[in-house]
This record gives C-alpha cells, structure tokens and sequence, in this order.
C-alpha cells in the first residue's frame, strides 16, 4: 500500500531489474504516494536492526544495554482509513508469518491468518489483536518489518525535495535545507543543523519489477542532530550524526504503491548533562536494514 517512505529513515534497495525504457527519456517521478480506503497489498519483508546504549556518570559505574531483534514478515495489508492528506492511517494486516529473533532464536509469532490493526497515533503505530494492544517486542517487530504507518505531521516529500520537474536518468537533485530541518522536526524528537544536514535523490534508471514499469532512485541522508525537542535543560547532543541510503522502486503510475524498498540506517547520538551535582553522559549506536516488497492487489 502507498506508504510514503519516511523523510528521517528513507531505505535502500537492491536492483536486480531488467531495463524498461530507453536511459535518456525525462520522467516524471512521483515521490508521495496517497492511498485510498481498500487498497490492498501483500507485503513481505526481512530486517535486522541493533542498539547499544553506554552510559556514564560520576556517581556510578558505566552501563552498557544492548538490544538486537531480527525479523522476517509476510503478511496482506488492507487500508481501511486514511487522513487528511491521503495517508493511511488505519490498516488491517492478515499475517502469513511473523518470526522474530531477538538472539535466542527463532520464533513464530502468530498462526496464520491472525488479523492485527494498525492505527496512526500522532508520530507512533499503535497494533491491536482484539482489543489487546500489542507492545514491546510485537511492536518493535512489527515496526521493523515496514507497517508503521506515516504520522499525520509527515510533510509531502515532493515539497521538500522540490520535486516537480521531469527527470533523466542520472540527475540528481536535493532537498531544501529548511523543509528538510522542519520535516524531521514534525516527526521525530530530533531538531537538526540545516546548514550541514543534507538530503540528496538520484534517478538511476527505468526498471520493470515483477512486470510492473517502474523508476528507480537512490536517497542519501546526512543527519546533525543538535538537540532533542523535548530533552530539556542542561542537555545537548555533540558529535551526533544520522546517515542512511535508500534505493527504491516507484512505479510509473503514480497510483501504485512503492514496490520494493531496502532501508540502511546508522545513527550515533551522544548526549551530556552538565548541570547538577552529577554530571552524566549517554551515548546510543543504532543500526537498521530492511529490504520490503509492496505487490498491489486489485480492490475487493
């Protein structure tokens, strides 16, 4: 389903595609994607993300946490609402399979055909079974494996990547500095630098997928963080940064979904609190890929 990448964690993805097209035709490509109430897609995706958080403080002896989830997905979406800008913003997922590893090994997470309801809340996916919401690792799985869904704040990528020309083959072109900055600021916790941070899309060439004529793009992202939004006084992020690489799949026609997405994420954050009695100090790596195939389904 039409599931706008987001502007913070734009994917990566793999071209093992034959040419659709001659390399010097001008293209116009459609970044937003807006859904429409009953859109169906089958959806299946692998992905491994990792955290480790190392804190320090003069009051105790340094921590070290660190988190490690793997997941393979299958499963049908459904979208049975959407927002003001054409988002989904509630969709019904019957599951073929969800397996999960968190390093102990593998394990299946629901029988077949459990049906699961994903609802936009602000920035956050929020998974229901039932009236049972689902948290912790189901959550983070899920989430992992490409459902969450687009926050109501999310801005239009074409808007900020100024994208309204037509396109060869080779071009590339970036993201207004200010839209970008104001963009991961409605959707996540970070404020950035819009001088040194950088978004950058390259069209590589016209490919058909699964006999679906589509364009192919490469997105770069060099992140500053400054400061978190809500993180308060006293505490401030140094020597932080976020990079990701995204190669995806956007059919030709602009009511098809994204086709195929690899996502490739790396982020360090460190943050200091110098005021009080006990100065203290945290530092958080993070790493994420994922590789995610959307095949549209015609309308029940």
């Amino acid at each position: 389903m039409p599931r706008p990448a987001s502007l913070f964690l734009l994917a990566c993805l793999s071209l093992s595609c034959r040419p659709a097209a001659a390399g010097d035709t001008a293209w116009m490509l459609h970044l937003d994607r807006p859904s429409t109430v009953g859109d169906r897609c089958t959806v299946s995706a692998t992905g491994k993300q990792s955290r480790r958080v190392e804190t320090t403080s003069t009051a105790q002896l340094k921590e070290v946490a660190t988190e490690n989830l793997e997941v393979t997905y299958e499963a049908l979406h459904e979208v049975r609402a959407i927002d003001p800008k054409g988002h989904a913003s509630e969709i019904l997922i019957r599951i073929a399979h969800l397996t999960t590893n968190d390093g102990s090994g593998p394990q299946e997470q629901f029988p077949a055909g459990t049906l699961i309801k994903a609802a936009a809340d602000g920035n956050q996916t929020r998974y229901f079974l039932g009236r049972d919401e689902l948290e912790g690792t189901l959550s983070d799985a899920l989430n992992l494996a490409g459902t969450k869904l687009p926050s109501k704040n999310e801005p239009s990528e074409d808007d900020v990547f100024l994208n309204h020309l037509v396109r060869r083959p080779g071009e590339s072109w970036t993201a207004d500095p200010k839209r970008l900055a104001d963009a991961i600021a409605a959707t996540s916790a970070f404020l950035i630098d819009p001088v040194t941070s950088t978004g950058e899309i390259r069209f590589d060439q016209p490919v058909t997928e699964k006999d679906i004529p589509a364009l192919a793009t490469t997105t770069t992202f060099r992140i500053n963080p400054v400061s978190l939004g809500n993180s308060g006084l006293g505490q401030a992020l140094t020597e932080s940064s976020v990079t990701s690489t995204t190669i995806r799949l956007f059919p030709i026609d602009p009511s098809l979904p994204l086709i195929k997405e690899t996502l490739d994420t790396s982020m360090k954050l460190i943050q200091r609190t110098t005021t009080g009695p006990k100065p203290a100090g945290t530092e958080t790596t993070f790493q994420r890929q994922v590789t995610r195939y959307c095949l549209p389904l015609p309308k029940e």
